[in-house]
C-alpha cells in the first residue's frame, strides 16, 4: 500500500503544525531585536518609543480590517438564504470566532511590529555610522552593465517630462506605501494558508536579512546623497540639478525631494524617529515589490503580469529619482527569490509528494 504525504509534513512530524508559523514569527522578530541590540544597546529608549507609535498605527489598522472581514463574513451569510433564528446566529458568531487562527494573528501581528521597530531603529543608527564605503564599487558594476553609462542618464533621456518624473515620484512613494498593507491582509485572510504564511514570513526574513545584515555589510548611500555622504557631488551633480530644477518649477519629484531632506538632516543630526536611516543597497523598495509579483503569479497570472511591470516601473524609479543604483534592485531581487524559495518549502508552499510504503 502507498500513501502520498508531503515532504514538509514528514519533515516537521516532531512539532505540531500550526506551531511552525508561530515559532518562525517569534523566532525572526527576536534575531531582528538582537541584531539591533548587538550594533546599538543604548538605543533602548528610542526603541520603545517607536515601538508603542508602529505598534498603535499597526494594531489600529488591524482592528478595522478585523471588523471589516466579520462584517463581510456576515453579509455573504445572510446573501445566502432565509433569515436565521437568533439561536443559529449565536452558534455562527461563536464558530467565526472559535475558528479564527488567533495564535497566528497575535504571532504575526507581534512579530511585524518588533522586526519593523528593530528595522527601523536599526537602520537609523547602524548603517553609514562609519561612513559609506560601496558606493563607488556599486557605480562602477552600473557603468559596467551599461556599458559605461549611468543607467539615471538612460531613464531621464527616455522619461524627459518633468510632468512623468512627477507622476513616477508619486508611484515611487505614496502609492508604494498602501500596498505594504499586504502584510496585514494576509494576517486576517483565511484562504490559501501556505501562500499567505509564505509571504509573511519572508516579509520579515528579508527585512531582517536584507534590510539589517546586508545592509550594514554592503553601506551605501545612493546617487541623491552623492556630495553630502560620500562623493565630492561631481558624479551625480547633473542628475540632482536636474531633479531641482523640476522641483522648483513645481514639477518633479516633490516627495523624494521632502524625504531626502528629511533623511538628511535626521541622519546628520543623530536622530533616530520614523523613517529614520540611509541605506541603498540592497533596495527593499525592490524588494517588497519582488515579494508582491511571486505570490501574484501563485494566485492569477495576469495579475503575475501586471504586479510584474509594476515592480519593473518601480525598479526604473528608484534609478530615475536617485534613490538607487541599478545592483541594488539586482541584488535585493536574487536575495528575495532565495528566500522566498526556502521559506515556501519550510512553509508546505512547495514540495513534491513523498511516497511512504507501508506494509499490511
Amino acid at each position: 500500500m502507498a500513501i502520498s504525504m508531503p515532504q514538509s509534513a514528514g519533515r516537521y512530524l516532531s512539532v505540531a503544525p500550526h506551531l511552525h508559523f508561530t515559532i518562525a514569527c517569534f523566532g525572526i522578530s527576536l534575531t531582528a531585536f538582537v541584531l539591533l541590540m548587538m550594533r546599538a544597546p543604548h538605543v533602548v529608549d528610542e526603541y520603545l518609543q517607536i515601538l508603542f507609535s508602529y505598534g498603535l498605527s499597526v494594531i489600529s489598522i488591524m482592528i478595522i480590517l478585523l471588523l471589516g472581514h466579520f462584517a463581510t463574513a456576515i453579509f455573504l451569510k445572510m446573501k445566502k438564504g432565509t433569515a436565521p433564528s437568533d439561536a443559529e446566529k449565536l452558534d455562527w458568531y461563536k464558530a467565526y470566532f472559535r475558528d479564527a487562527p488567533w495564535l497566528n494573528i497575535l504571532s504575526a501581528t507581534g512579530a511585524l511590529i518588533i522586526t519593523m521597530t528593530s528595522f527601523t531603529v536599526h537602520k537609523g543608527v547602524a548603517i553609514g555610522a562609519d561612513g559609506y564605503h560601496f558606493d563607488e564599487t556599486f557605480i562602477a558594476w552600473d557603468r559596467m552593465i551599461f556599458g559605461g553609462t549611468d543607467p539615471w542618464v538612460i531613464t531621464h533621456h527616455y522619461l524627459s517630462s518633468p510632468i512623468v518624473t512627477q507622476i513616477i515620484d508619486f508611484l515611487y512613494h505614496p502609492a508604494f506605501l498602501p500596498m505594504m498593507i499586504g502584510y496585514l491582509i494576509c494576517i486576517i485572510a483565511r484562504g490559501k494558508p501556505a501562500l499567505r504564511q509564505t509571504y509573511m514570513i519572508a516579509y520579515l526574513v528579508s527585512f531582517t536579512l536584507i534590510g539589517m545584515v546586508a545592509a550594514v555589510a554592503l553601506n551605501s548611500a545612493g546617487p541623491v546623497f552623492d556630495g553630502v555622504l560620500f562623493g565630492d557631488g561631481t558624479t551625480f551633480g547633473p542628475l540632482m540639478d536636474r531633479l531641482q530644477e523640476q522641483v522648483a518649477a513645481g514639477s518633479g519629484p516633490q516627495t523624494s525631494d521632502l524625504i531626502r531632506r528629511y533623511l538628511t538632516y535626521l541622519h546628520l543630526s543623530d536622530q533616530v524617529n520614523m523613517g529614520a536611516g540611509i541605506s541603498a543597497m540592497p533596495s527593499m523598495h525592490i524588494a517588497l515589490a519582488v515579494l508582491w509579483i511571486i505570490p501574484a503569479f501563485h494566485i492569477n497570472r495576469i495579475l503575475g503580469v501586471f504586479m510584474t511591470l509594476y515592480g519593473m516601473l518601480i525598479w526604473a524609479a528608484s534609478v530615475h529619482l536617485g534613490w538607487h543604483y541599478f545592483v541594488d534592485g539586482l541584488v535585493a531581487l536574487v536575495m528575495v527569490a532565495v528566500i522566498w524559495v526556502i521559506v515556501g518549502y519550510i512553509m508546505g508552499l512547495y514540495g513534491r509528494p513523498q511516497v511512504i510504503r507501508a506494509t499490511t
